[in-house]
């Protein structure tokens, strides 16, 4: 199956190789790409004797096919439109990872993102199988904020996800598109991502790729007030050190060149960048440090022109203000990215839901421009910016001196509840304790008389 024809090209540049009309409509009825009646209705209507590319333009006008389908029909590549049950539409996104579809189910009508993997990325029985597994762990993550995984299989050598469909762009092109974000809308991201997160740890699961470009957009309400967002690829970064392996490198390397790491340069934590087992949550909360820092300024935390030189200053620079580059950004917002982004990751958030408290506690009620999502945060007693609420100081590290644990911790589950007394209450306690203060000193005469 061939899936790496110029699909965005325009119909007109197949004409060279344009088959005939009746081959043209047999591969649309062969693959089941319109419905019959519909089509039939379509070529009532159709000019005589028309050519391939002229019914191809007719299809398109009647809105029976996209310009993605025609140009792969004109070609002869009717097989490459259908995986199975799902006819693709069109192509919606390409990376190292492979191609993005938005496709339908047959069957079902339900419209999906469909993603074909690169074939070097499952290119070995292990790394099938490791597919596989990673695929079924994912499909158990049932959250608001990470994108729902529906399928995975293979036809005809092609792997592929089936995932829900979220219309909206990207965090990375919504940044392009619009500039940095207001940072109560960034930290609101922020903050969903990092209950998303947490759903997945409490899973057993960690990312090891989170950026701006794997966040989607799912709904905003208006322009500078923040939508929902969604987690994308769960499962898929851990892919990479088998083709490094595959490539004959060392498995404890995961740089072999700029195209087989785990995570990518602009966002990758230090111990990331040194070894996968090394790699747990935290690296997690550090990628998503980062990704604060590019929705507030534009910009990545460590420019540079390769990714060698990116890691590298990602490990020994000192960790950017985003303040510095936009003004009106409070320190809070520093705050937030520099605990994020400690080099060493016992000094971070030990998992999401200290990120999501901090968050929380950092923009106030006042700030809160979210839609409503699933998951509550709840508060707790120890908060990590009570000092820097009471002093504003440009400290940055300052509101976190406590003490963090060396490895990864679950978030307490919810906060400690206080004792609540009436005055009443209060005096009759005060009263009982007098009591036994009196009969115990009462006791200890009488010990020592007697």
């Amino acid at each position: 199956m061939k899936l790496d024809c110029q699909e965005g090209k325009e119909m007109a540049r197949t004409e060279s190789s344009e088959i005939t009309a009746d081959a043209f409509l047999r591969h649309i009825r062969d693959y089941r790409i319109i419905p019959e009646s519909s089509l039939n209705r379509a070529l009532a209507n159709a000019p005589s004797g028309a050519t391939a590319k002229a019914l191809a333009t007719h299809l398109l006008d009647s809105k029976l096919l996209t310009r993605f389908q025609g140009a792969r029909l004109l070609q002869g590549q009717g097989p490459s439109l259908r995986l199975g049950q799902y006819l693709l539409l069109e192509e919606i996104g390409k990376g190292g990872m492979g191609r993005v579809f938005r496709a339908e189910h047959s069957t079902m009508g339900r419209v999906v993102a469909l993603k074909i993997l690169s074939s070097d990325l499952v290119n070995s029985p292990r790394a099938k199988e490791f597919f596989f597994r990673e695929r079924r762990a994912a499909s158990q993550l049932t959250h608001p904020n990470i994108v729902t995984a529906f399928d995975a299989n293979e036809v005809a050598g092609a792997h592929f996800l089936v995932m829900e469909m979220v219309e909206g762009p990207n965090l990375e092109k919504l940044v392009r598109e619009r500039g940095p974000l207001p940072y109560q809308v960034a930290c609101e991201y922020v903050r969903q991502v990092a209950t998303g997160l947490d759903h997945a740890f409490e899973q057993g699961m960690v990312h090891r790729d989170i950026k701006p470009s794997n966040i989607l957009l799912k709904s905003e309400t208006e322009p500078g007030k923040a939508g929902l967002v969604k987690i994308s690829d769960f499962g898929l970064a851990r892919l990479a050190p088998i083709r490094a392996e595959n490539a004959g490198s060392n498995h404890g390397t995961i740089m072999v060149d700029e195209n087989t790491i785990i995570g990518t340069p602009d966002y990758l934590a230090p111990e990331q960048a040194k070894s996968l087992h090394q790699a747990d949550i935290r690296s997690d909360i550090y990628s998503l440090g980062c990704t604060l820092f590019y929705l507030v300024t534009g910009r990545v935390p460590y420019p540079g022109t390769k990714g060698l030189e990116k890691i590298i200053k990602h490990s020994t620079d000192a960790i950017p203000k985003p303040s510095s580059l936009v003004p009106g950004i409070p320190p809070e917002v520093d705050a937030l990215v520099a605990k994020m982004m400690a080099k060493d990751p016992a000094a971070r958030f030990q998992n999401p839901k200290e990120a999501a408290i901090a968050i929380t506690s950092a923009m106030g009620v006042e700030d809160a421009t979210s839609v409503p999502v699933a998951l509550a945060i709840p508060q707790v007693e120890a908060n990590p910016f009570e000092a820097f609420q009471s002093t504003w100081n440009e400290a940055i590290v300052t509101p976190f001196e406590d003490k963090p644990s060396t490895t990864p911790s679950r978030a307490p589950k919810g906060p400690v509840p206080k004792a609540v007394f009436t005055h009443g209450q209060a005096l009759a306690i005060a009263i009982v304790a007098l009591a036994m203060v009196a009969s115990a000193m009462v006791f200890a005469l009488r010990y020592l008389v007697g």
